[in-house]
């Protein structure tokens, strides 16, 4: 074995273990359910943050960083890894190489525009889902920067049926945690959205609770001790 090989070898064997104990021990908790900790400021200039991180990058594959594609809009994240708490907003996205010939998932912690964590798929391991789940927030970033589903307000469309045939009609917009309800028109109802994941969205109004899986679309209703259920999707403002 060459010592070019070797070195290779080393290096790809060390990332391994460092990628393997970091998805094994970190512990991803809700940002809701843990008090005291700092976020920093929303990075609302995130996209400058990461490109300019990047750009300061030693990497061995050219990138194309005018081709990043941003997954999700940046959300409190906090996880312990070898008894230290690391804590920010989390930016999921892809970047191409120049060559278009390799994509790779990475994932940034920005804490007061600075980032703060950096892991990525580096094409001997994947990025672990738990950081960044890339197969479902590619997918719902291709529905969310469709014209169709969303307005220049920002505001996502859901039609939701219930067990009884009947269809119920929300605006959505995650950005500014509002969830809003809609019949022939006029806004019925104004629910404050208290929990943004990327697999539940929690709204609450008086005595309202309203929970939706974003995975299976799932709405559960719950008001003054009764539960009601619906089944959601995604919904085009204009239907015809």
């Amino acid at each position: 074995m060459t010592n070019l090989l070797l070195l290779k070898t080393i290096r790809a064997t060390v990332l391994l273990i460092g990628l393997g104990v970091l998805s094994g021990c970190a512990t991803i908790a809700d940002p809701s359910s843990v008090n005291g900790v700092d976020y920093g400021e929303y990075p609302e200039n995130y996209k400058q943050v990461v490109t300019q991180f990047m750009k300061q990058q030693q990497v061995t594959a050219p990138l194309n960083l005018d081709k990043i594609e941003f997954l999700n809009e940046p959300s409190k994240f906090l996880y312990d890894h070898m008894a230290h708490q690391k804590a920010g907003y989390r930016s999921c996205t892809l970047i191409h190489t120049n060559n278009e010939k390799g994509l790779r998932a990475h994932f940034f912690l920005i804490n007061n525009g600075q980032i703060v964590e950096h892991l990525y798929d580096s094409g001997v391991i994947a990025l672990p889902s738990k950081f960044c789940d890339v197969q479902m927030l590619a997918l719902e970033s291709k529905v969310a920067h469709s014209p169709a589903t969303v307005d220049e307000n920002g505001f996502k469309y859901l039609t939701c049926n219930t067990a009884t045939g009947n269809e119920v009609f929300f605006a959505m917009n995650p950005g500014k945690h509002q969830l809003q309800q809609q019949h022939n028109g006029e806004v019925i109802a104004n629910f404050n959205i208290t929990k943004l994941t990327d697999t539940f969205i929690v709204a609450e109004a008086d005595q309202h609770h309203i929970s939706i899986n974003r995975v299976s679309g799932t709405l559960l209703h719950k008001h003054n001790g009764s539960e009601a259920q619906a089944q959601c999707k995604l919904s085009s403002q204009q239907g015809f």
